[in-house]
Order: C-alpha cells, then sequence, then structure tokens
C-alpha cells in the first residue's frame, strides 16, 4: 500500500503528464490552421474589444466564372460566428444566449498584416482563409467602414459560405471575425446542404452593429427558388461576436427562397430594408422586434431584371429605389421607360414613382455616398453616370460622367469629406484597372492612378469595387480580385492626398493638428508653406457618461495666407445637441482632398 508521501508524487507525476499530453495537442491544432495567404501565427497586441476568433471552411475551388455578371452581384450575406442565435435582435443587439460553441482563442485567429505598396500611402492586405479553410476569392461590393473608421469587408467563394472580416487601424492588421455558417450553426440554424454564396453588399455600420445579408443562387432565373431563402447577420462589436439573426424568425429565415442583392439602414427609425435579386422585392427587417415584412415591388416592375446594388433612404423614411440594366450582359428586356427613372417606397402610402428623376437610360444605381452631414447623396450607374440627390429639397440632379469608356464598369466609388472629389473606378475591361479623381464643381476628371502604380500582385486582378469605406485617418478601401483563380481578395487601403504627392499633383506635404494651449484655448496649426489659405474640416463629438459617442456638429475653419494656424476659444463653438451627451472633443478631420491629419488632432473640451 502506497504511503501519502508516495500517492502525491504519483498524482504530481500523472499532472505533469497530462499538462504535456495538452500542450501538444494545442500545438497541433494550432499547426493545423489554414492561411489563405497570410499570417496564421498568434497575433500579439488584441485588446478585448478586438478578438477575432478563426474559423471554418477549406477553400473550394470555383466554379467556372461563366458570365462575368457574376460579378455584378453585391451579396448581401452576414457572415456570423459562434453565438447560438441571437435572441429577437434587440435593436442592435442580436445576442441572447451564452454561444455554446466555445470561443476560440484570439492569439489563434486568421489575420494578415499590411505591406506597403509602391507608393506611400497604400497598404495591402490579402484576406486569409477562415479557420475551416472557406476561401475568400471574390468581394461583390462589400467593403465598408463604421463611425470611427474601423474597416469590414466581407469576402466569399460564390459556392458554400461568405465570410466577415475587420481591419484594425490600431495595429493595421485585418482579421477573420466570422462567417455564415459557423454562425447559423452556433443558432442551430443551418441546413444540411445549406450555402451561403454571397455577402453581396456594403457591411452597414449602425448602433453598434455591423449589418449583412446572404446571396445565394444570385443568377436572373429560377435559382434562387431552389434555396431556403436569405438570413440576416450582425456583428456586435463590443462583443466581437457575429450572430444569425435570421434563427428567431420563421422557418429561421428572412423570408422563403429570397435572395439580397443589397441592403440600406433606415437609422431615424432603426429600420433594415434589401433587395431581392431577380425578382426586385424590397424587404424590410425590424431591428428591434427581429422580424422580416416583404413589402413587394411596384406593380409596373415585372419580370426579372437587373437589381439595383445601391439605394438610399431619406430623412423622412422614404426609400429610393431603381432596377434594370442596358448592357447586354445583363439586360433581359425590361422596359426602358420603366426603368429610366427613379422609384420609391413610402411607408405611409407605399410605391410610388419620379418621372422627375430622370436617369441616363434604364441604368440602376451601382454605388453611392452620402457627405459626412448626410445633406447631399451621391450616386453613379456602373457606367459613371453621376448622380447628386439632395434630402432636404428631395430634389435630383445629374451631373455628368468621368472621362473614360462606359463600356468598362464602374464599381469604385468614395467621396471625399470636404465633397469636392468623387474617386471613381472601372474594371473589366481591355485596360488596366484604373481609378479617376473627378471634380463636382467643374465636372472635369482624369486618370489619377492605375493599380499597377500601386502594386503589381493586386493590380493582376480582373476587378476592383468598394464604395464609401474610409478610414479615420483619410485613406478608402477598396477590393481587387478576380473570380474562381485561387487568389483569395486583396484589399487595398488608399490615402489620396499621399498619392498626388507622389504623382506630383499638389506642391507640399500639408499636416494638420490641433493642440490645447495653456489658456485653454485650441491651437489649430498647419506644416508647410503659408503662402495660401487652407480650409480646414472638424467636428465637435459628445459623449454620455459612459463615454459613448452620441453626437455630432460639422463645422469647417479656414487659415489664412500667411498663417500657420490660429487659435479657437472653445466658447464659441457649436456644441451638438443631445440629452445623454456630457463631455465633447474638438477633431480635425482629414478632408481626403489636400492636406493630412498628423498624430494629434483631438482636443477635449472643458465644460
Amino acid at each position: 500500500m502506497l504511503s501519502s508521501a508516495q500517492l502525491i508524487s504519483l498524482a504530481s507525476s500523472i499532472l505533469c503528464i497530462n499538462r504535456k499530453f495538452s500542450l501538444i495537442l494545442l500545438c497541433s491544432a494550432l499547426m493545423a490552421c489554414g492561411g489563405g495567404g497570410s499570417s496564421t501565427a498568434p497575433d500579439p497586441l488584441i485588446n478585448d474589444s478586438e478578438v477575432e476568433t478563426p474559423v471554418i471552411e477549406e477553400p473550394e475551388t470555383e466554379e467556372p466564372v461563366v458570365e462575368e455578371p457574376v460579378v455584378e452581384e453585391p451579396v448581401v450575406e452576414e457572415p456570423v460566428v459562434e453565438e447560438p442565435v441571437v435572441e429577437e435582435p434587440v435593436v442592435e443587439e442580436p445576442v441572447v444566449e451564452e454561444p455554446q460553441a466555445e470561443q476560440p482563442d484570439p492569439l489563434s485567429a486568421q489575420f494578415d498584416s499590411a505591406r506597403q505598396g509602391k507608393i506611400a500611402g497604400v497598404n495591402i492586405w490579402q484576406l486569409p482563409n477562415s479557420p475551416d479553410g472557406d476561401r475568400p476569392d471574390q468581394c461583390w461590393l462589400a467593403v465598408g467602414s463604421d463611425a470611427n473608421g474601423e474597416i469590414y469587408i466581407s469576402g466569399h467563394d460564390h459556392q458554400t459560405n461568405s465570410m466577415l472580416y475587420r481591419m484594425y487601424q490600431s495595429d493595421n492588421t485585418v482579421r477573420w471575425i466570422g462567417d455564415a455558417r459557423t454562425a447559423s450553426e452556433a443558432a442551430n440554424n443551418w441546413d444540411n446542404g445549406e450555402t451561403a454564396e454571397k455577402f453581396h453588399t456594403r457591411p452597414i455600420h449602425h448602433d453598434g452593429q455591423v449589418y449583412v445579408a446572404t446571396l445565394d443562387k444570385s443568377g436572373m432565373d429560377d435559382g434562387f427558388r431552389t434555396t431556403r431563402g436569405f438570413h440576416w447577420y450582425s456583428y456586435k462589436i463590443s462583443q466581437n461576436r457575429f450572430y444569425d439573426l435570421s434563427a428567431t424568425e420563421t422557418n429561421g429565415v428572412g423570408a422563403e427562397t429570397l435572395q439580397l442583392a443589397t441592403i440600406q439602414i433606415d437609422p431615424v427609425n432603426n429600420l433594415l430594408y434589401g433587395m431581392s435579386i431577380p425578382e426586385n422585392k424590397l424587404v424590410r427587417y425590424d431591428i428591434a422586434q427581429g422580424t422580416t415584412t416583404v413589402l413587394g415591388k411596384p406593380d409596373a416592375w415585372i419580370g426579372y431584371f437587373y437589381t439595383n446594388r445601391f439605394m438610399w433612404v431619406d430623412s423622412r423614411g422614404r426609400v429610393y429605389i431603381t432596377g434594370g440594366s442596358s448592357r447586354d450582359q445583363w439586360n433581359k428586356g425590361e422596359s426602358a421607360d420603366v426603368f429610366d427613372h427613379v422609384w420609391y417606397y413610402d411607408p405611409a402610402t407605399g410605391f410610388g414613382e419620379l418621372p422627375e428623376f430622370e436617369l441616363q437610360g434604364p441604368n440602376s444605381m451601382e454605388i453611392g455616398q452620402w457627405d459626412r452631414e448626410h445633406k447631399n447623396l451621391y450616386t453613379s450607374d456602373d457606367q459613371g453616370n453621376i448622380y447628386r440627390f439632395n434630402d432636404a429639397a428631395a430634389s435630383w440632379t445629374f451631373l455628368g460622367r468621368p472621362d473614360f469608356p462606359s463600356s468598362l464598369k464602374t464599381w469604385i466609388f468614395q467621396l471625399s469629406a470636404d465633397e469636392k472629389k468623387i474617386y471613381i473606378g472601372l474594371s473589366d475591361g481591355p485596360q488596366p484597372n484604373a481609378i479617376y479623381e473627378y471634380d463636382i464643381a467643374t465636372g472635369s476628371s482624369f486618370e489619377l492612378l492605375k493599380m499597377t502604380d500601386l502594386d503589381d500582385v493586386a493590380a493582376a486582378e480582373a476587378f476592383i469595387t468598394g464604395y464609401d469605406s474610409w478610414d479615420s485617418k483619410g485613406s478608402f478601401y477598396i477590393a481587387s480580385f478576380s473570380m474562381y483563380d485561387g487568389d483569395n481578395v486583396y484589399m487595398l487601403g488608399i490615402n489620396p492626398v499621399e498619392i498626388k504627392l507622389a504623382k506630383g499633383l499638389l506642391a507640399q506635404r500639408v499636416n494638420v493638428t490641433a493642440t490645447l494651449e495653456n489658456g485653454g484655448n485650441i491651437r489649430v496649426s498647419r506644416s508647410g508653406s503659408t503662402t495660401g489659405s487652407l480650409d480646414v474640416l472638424y467636428e465637435v463629438r459628445g459623449s454620455d457618461s459612459a463615454g459613448n459617442w452620441v453626437t455630432t456638429s460639422y463645422g469647417e475653419l479656414t487659415i489664412a495666407a500667411q498663417q500657420s494656424g490660429f487659435s479657437i476659444d472653445p466658447a464659441g463653438l457649436d456644441l451638438p445637441t443631445a440629452s445623454a451627451a456630457l463631455t465633447y472633443d474638438f477633431l480635425v478631420v482629414p478632408d481626403g482632398n489636400d492636406y493630412l491629419v498628423g498624430s494629434e488632432t483631438r482636443v477635449a473640451l472643458i465644460q
């Protein structure tokens, strides 16, 4: 019989062996994570709110591209991480019960760090495979940003699954944050054989969450009728969790067989809208109630036809929609008279048309962006025809188009913060993919860059897409990819001011900063020559007692010629209104046109 000392010694030996065995298993698991062209080593530097969880699936080859049109579908699908189905989504909280699937260690998440492009101000990432090996080789109009400038991008294989990624500005790293299958499986809402070919829409940020929706079977035929229906997904930023919102809906989908090609937010009424392909039915998701309603379509919209990839909601809650395409590639014989103008859905009166909102041919809107104060919306079809919608007057103006062939596809659209320039791209044609600068005031344009100027590898891909996706430092983000070529999507961050400096289009580098002076005033300064005046954009942001940013006022000031800066008395600033706001910050904002911002851009206002 063993003594007490011997028993203790034996127990210690067993524990030691178990620890070693556990470590071996852990190392084996970590080594098994695939990479999709990026690093899968543990990533240092992630705080609680940033941890990402790697997930899923082996990249599938990819079906031949048939018609290049696959390119046009901005699949709208929400990658879900592994939270068990979120209970009735509360406003922005899909959450609910604790996920039954264990969250992977954030340090093992799939990620890719930035590498520099050929020009200063250009960074390139390649989206990693999901932890299960799913390969993100396409990205149809699915790059967006939140209010803080964090970048979100969807990658999908156009066959089985769709993933969502986040680019953290804190360390310039792209990380996988969830995918459709993983999130739905965690919510017990994934059928055998079910697929999620695409998240075909720009990730939409609202009240601390980022929304996407699925598009499975995107052809303009009856293929969608063989599907179960689309899922809404949500990434809750504070929890770093990806949820299947539709798990609590009837039959576990937003609507049976329907698939969404685009989504849009009504922030005032806490609603999401989506439009299906190819029936072009409008659907509405009540975020607080967690329910989807199929609203239908105008009576004159008959048959299957090209679905708009961009729609918008005004301050009155009216949804503006378009449809159709004049391109032989996608035209289905739809009536030009029906689709050569804008239509709408009004929650009070239903569907209607606006013949006075004329279009340059029967071509639906593809891309667009509001100005920073949400007063003017700029939008374009895929041929580069640019329009402006004014919210206050509910008016519509055709502005013109850049000087490039309409045969190429326009899927890049980035409005500068000063509302003076639009950076608009073209691809999918016989000439190199490129981005033009369009001057809103004059209608003039010129080729700002070819993709080959930025990076040889990413430039070899066939398509570039992305709109309204700016970070907090004045860079916009786009996707570059081909179809079924075995290459994961490349994401590029592009600072247009740096591009202009490199090409000699700006005479000098100007950095703008904001600092607090001893007397309590704010000092706004610029570097470089003081020969001319400089208009500088700023914001005053109000935060509540918990430090949450809840309201914003916007302004512009001018540093006069022969001045390197000037002082502002905070008492003279117009503070934004919001009953919950207790503290305020002053920030200088990059204009995306002719100046950069330095490391000091924020000053806390003393109340």
